[in-house]
């Protein structure tokens, strides 16, 4: 114990430091240091504790700098937070977990529980002057206690092909894999339907990544989050949509800006939804993030999942959203990525498209409503009742709570409150549908830029089983073809200089355009649509020709 003392002197010195130096990547020599620094602050037996607490501090007094002291009130405080979160919660450990990345220590704090496991409450990176001083001086305030040794974590690096929503969505979630392979394996091509069991399954490896994912990211900063049960609803919205689009063959449609913009101010209301014959069981079509069409603060609507569900007309659309802050996309199992999905089946099929949009809309809400009236609040007698009746067990110290009720208000307001929104996104994805099956020619297929030479070169030129290998390998560094739709329309627009915001001096605009159901065919008895385009309008000089009509001929 005098070794100890003179070691650590009356206050922080050199030789402490070195010695803490030479020990740093010892986690066993570490700990020993954390528990011999601990007993030089235990009271002596033969000391009158009766004397107050001056006799106490007089057995050993030592001074830490102003940087240690610093982060031993900051660790205090998180930990005292913890003890207030879980305050009647008996069955558990607090921890602290140091991790030394050499100038820069990891500080975790949690809690050892029994049923989940380790959960992470706290966790931050910070500069120090000595990373084994950053445990000692805290390690005894906590149950258990660890520390190691590592490099500092590296940022994930963005998939190569990140604004296209099943990229982004496969590289931030590990079961997205095996939700691909169950549906080019398991699922009906022909519907895309899962059955309950299948669906349960899948939701079987969403629950558990979310579980993990979230145990490991500290509770702290989602004391104010939704409610899990939100996060699982979308991500199952998602997960199904991802699922078709892989069976299909990971088809994706991308609008660029010229064309989109000219969808927009297209007319769709009044085309059935039966009229419309999409080239695969399942695309996504991209447009990028639209800044007016904001779906949650910070997230913009960027494309759309568009399923068939078996006859013609009957489709599923969900709405996709880009965040602004990419690094939102790693948090889904924080904080639900907003979304926004309807089916047109059955009946819908012959409606025109807003009266089927307001109908699913009104059956959706009603479904809400029956929900909300529910009674709702602990049911746990009713669920160990029924576990006993089939020979099961619930646990006696586990409360159950319905919140169904309450989570059904919380749902209809975000259905009333991303439904303006999806109604506006839904008329683009129409738009682009309708484009797509009236123009089917103006659809070119190219990889993307980036995509490595010797691989691509085998990819569109190999055969057999070594074009296969080079796709596959591709697809696993995040690089698939995409489908580019409207060159013809961007080329006219640069030719014709539409981008201009004037025109002979004077505010230009764009006259709306609507797509026609035109009759051909012997005895006119086939249909086929055709784009009214949209026309930019303005004033123009008397010998002018008509300005900014675009014609596109099938």
């Amino acid at each position: 114990m005098e070794s100890v003392k003179t070691l650590f002197g009356r206050r922080y010195n050199p030789d402490l430091k070195a010695y803490t130096r030479l020990i740093q990547t010892s986690p066993q020599k570490v700990a020993a240091l954390g528990k011999a620094y601990a007993a030089l602050f235990e009271i002596d037996p033969s000391l009158d504790i009766h004397g107050g607490d001056d006799q106490r501090q007089g057995q050993f007094n030592w001074d830490a700098t102003e940087e240690q002291d610093a982060l031993f009130l900051k660790v205090v405080e998180s930990l005292e937070n913890l003890h207030t979160f879980l305050k009647g919660m008996n069955d558990y450990l607090d921890y602290l977990k140091v991790t030394n990345h050499g100038p820069e220590v990891t500080m975790e704090l949690g809690w050892q529980d029994r049923r989940a496991g380790r959960v992470v409450w706290d966790r931050w990176t910070q500069s120090v002057e000595d990373p084994v001083m950053a445990y000692v001086l805290v390690a005894d305030q906590f149950d258990l206690a660890f520390y190691e040794c590592a490099p500092i974590s590296n940022e994930r690096a963005e998939p190569p092909m990140y604004r296209y929503h099943p990229e982004r969505y496969k590289a931030n979630r590990t079961y997205a894999e095996t939700i691909g392979k169950m549906f080019r394996q398991r699922v009906d091509p022909r519907t895309g339907f899962m059955t309950i069991d299948q669906l349960n399954e899948s939701m079987g490896h969403v629950v558990r990544e979310l579980n993990a994912k979230a145990m490991n990211h500290p509770r702290r900063l989602t004391l104010d989050g939704p409610g899990p049960s939100l996060i699982v609803d979308a991500e199952q919205t998602l997960c199904t949509a991802y699922g078709r689009f892989v069976q299909a063959g990971r088809q994706i449609m991308d609008f660029p800006p010229s064309l989109t913009e000219m969808l927009s101010k297209t007319d769709i209301d009044d085309i059935p939804l039966n009229t419309i014959r999409m080239p695969y069981a399942s695309q996504y079509v991209h447009f990028g993030p639209q800044p007016e069409l904001e779906l949650e603060p910070g997230w913009l609507v960027d494309g759309a999942y568009v399923e068939q569900r078996g006859e013609v007309g009957d489709l599923r659309i969900t709405v996709t959203a880009m965040p602004k802050d990419h690094a939102d996309s790693e948090k889904w199992f924080v904080r639900p990525e907003p979304e926004f999905s309807q089916d047109f089946v059955g009946e819908f099929r012959t409606m025109d498209l807003a009266t089927a949009i307001d109908t699913v809309l009104a059956e959706r809400l009603a479904a809400i409503g029956k929900a909300k009236e529910r009674a709702g609040g602990n049911i746990t007698k009713e669920v160990q009742a029924e576990a006993a009746a089939t020979g099961h067990e619930i646990p006696k110290d586990l409360d159950l709570v319905d919140i169904g009720p309450q989570m059904a208000g919380v749902r209809e307001d975000v259905t009333r409150l991303r439904f303006p929104v999806y109604k506006a996104a839904i008329q683009l994805v129409v738009n682009a549908l309708c484009y797509v099956a009236a123009y089917p020619d103006d659809i070119d297929t190219a990889w993307p830029a980036g995509t490595p030479d010797a691989l691509l070169k085998k990819a569109v030129s190999g055969v057999g089983k070594e074009q296969a290998r080079a796709r596959s390998k591709l697809s696993a560094l995040g690089y698939v073809p995409v489908h580019i739709c409207g060159k013809r329309i961007a080329e006219q627009r640069d030719r014709l200089n539409l981008a201009g915001t004037t025109v002979g001096g004077m505010a230009a605009h764009w006259r709306r355009g609507h797509w026609r159901n035109q009759v051909h065919g012997q005895g006119r008895s086939l249909r086929k649509l055709i784009w009214m385009m949209p026309m930019l309008v303005g004033a123009k000089e008397k010998d002018d020709a008509e300005f900014g009509h675009l014609y596109l001929v099938t």
